[in-house]
């Protein structure tokens, strides 16, 4: 299998390059008519009470499907820089809205595994300590299957999670209501990835790398930062 590298832009916070999982496809797509980009995934959610499929990522653009059952498995195929998820249904490209599919029945919370995730993760910065240099150069292979590699704080994150969850395979969701600690979230407008530490009533507390050039254990970001256009969560619990 060949990937392909995406370039990226070298910011103070992470523009990060994702190499994804697909054959010969390059892993950023841009749409001129409809001026978003797609980020290449391979993913199976599920419908739910919010579906609506859609000719186009766009609000305006032609309904395909406005009432879906709930619980039936999609196919995606990407995430557009403008929220929505590109799938792939009956041999057409169409696309859904983010909150129009999720990853179906989530493991329920267990405390006690979270606390073990927690605990592999803290014993990373011995690996990766406070303050460390860490630019889109830095590059990690990753075992998630989401995507297949990363550059810069994809980089990172993609590291600290296989240390801390080996080779489970990650699906992505957007159900901000069930952040674990571990879970890999793509954040500012799909340009930072950073990976949670700890979950609180109204924040999360993350690792990341690229923050300013460098490694960076305990921010703080209050919830209602956490989503907007383009962002995702993925778990491997």
């Amino acid at each position: 299998m060949k990937h392909v590298k995406k370039a990226v832009k070298k910011t103070a916070l992470c523009m990060a390059a994702i190499v994804l999982a697909v054959n010969l496809h390059t892993g950023l797509d841009y749409v001129n008519a409809a001026q978003f980009s797609v980020t290449q995934a391979q993913a199976v959610l599920f419908t739910n009470e919010n579906t609506v499929i859609r000719a186009d990522a766009d609000e305006n653009s032609t309904v395909i499907l406005s009432q879906v059952e709930s619980g039936l498995p999609i196919q995606v195929t990407g995430v557009t820089s403008n929220g929505y998820f590109r799938i792939a249904l009956d041999g057409q490209t169409y696309y859904v809205q983010g909150i129009g599919l999720s990853a179906g029945e989530l493991p329920a919370p267990d405390d006690g595994a979270a606390d073990g995730i927690y605990d592999r993760l803290i014993a990373q910065k011995a690996n990766f300590p406070e303050g460390m240099a860490w630019t889109n150069d830095n590059f990690y292979s990753w075992n998630g299957g989401i995507y297949s590699a990363g550059f810069g704080c994809a980089a990172f994150a993609f590291a600290v999670s296989d240390a801390a969850f080996g080779d489970a395979r990650a699906v992505m969701h957007t159900d901000y209501g069930n952040i674990r600690s571990g879970d890999i979230l793509r954040v500012e407008h799909d340009t930072h990835s950073v990976i949670v530490l700890e979950v609180k009533p109204d924040s999360v507390v993350v690792a990341e790398g690229n923050y300013n050039g460098a490694v960076h254990w305990g921010r703080e970001i209050p919830k209602a930062a956490l989503v907007d256009e383009g962002s995702y969560i993925m778990t491997r619990y």
